[in-house]
């Protein structure tokens, strides 16, 4: 409900200028496994996966921005449980906005940043256990929608007055999975992504 409204919010603001934003990237995600003693069963590590993501940027001020956009993203981690190895493979696609200011640090260069939010739901999931592979599409710890918030900054490069290119770094970490354990007694996984993207601003 607090995601729709922030979409129906940014879509209702006006818009001075208006542009499009393609990044490519990589994701390195820590899983937080968390039981109704809200402690950490599982010794995970932290591995990569692809990220790709469509936004439609627009400007409120000369140095005000806001985002609406579609993502997909590799949610993958490895590791053990009372030394018995296992690793998780998981394809997410989303929603998601973000809004935040732009810092001039020259004539061509310039540093945005923004809070993010984001609502992702699993497509494809498979854990490795031993050797046994396991569908993740009956997990409830995985298969509902999740929602995710953090910040984004991006570093742009002025090409031309249509064309900019950026290197990006997002930290997100899921919604209300560290409390929901005590409320339900049921355990859960709390995502955690670090992504670094390279792409272009095509701008109207």
């Amino acid at each position: 409900m607090l995601l729709r409204i922030l979409f129906l919010f940014l879509i209702s603001l006006p818009a001075y200028s208006q542009s499009y934003q393609l990044a490519v990237g990589s994701n390195l995600t820590n899983y937080l496994f968390v039981n109704s003693a809200s402690t950490n069963p599982a010794n995970m590590r932290a591995a990569t996966g692809m990220h790709l993501s469509l936004h439609r940027e627009a400007a409120i001020s000369n140095d005000f921005f806001y985002d609406l956009g579609i993502n997909y993203n590799q949610f993958n981690t490895v590791g053990d449980v009372q030394n018995i190895p296992m690793s998780y493979h998981t394809d997410f696609i989303g929603l998601g906005a973000g809004i935040g200011p732009r810092i001039k640090l020259g004539k061509t260069t310039s540093l945005v940043v923004k809070g993010r939010v984001s609502a992702v739901k699993m497509i494809n999931g498979n854990q490795l256990l031993l050797n046994r592979y396991i569908d993740l599409a009956d997990d409830d710890q995985f298969n509902s929608i999740r929602t995710m918030y953090g910040l984004s900054l991006d570093l742009r490069k002025q090409i031309n007055a249509q064309v900019s290119t950026f290197v990006s770094y997002q930290y997100l970490t899921s919604y209300k999975q560290f409390i929901e354990p005590n409320r339900t007694g049921k355990s859960t996984v709390n995502f955690i992504p670090t992504t670094f993207s390279l792409g272009l601003v095509l701008s109207n």
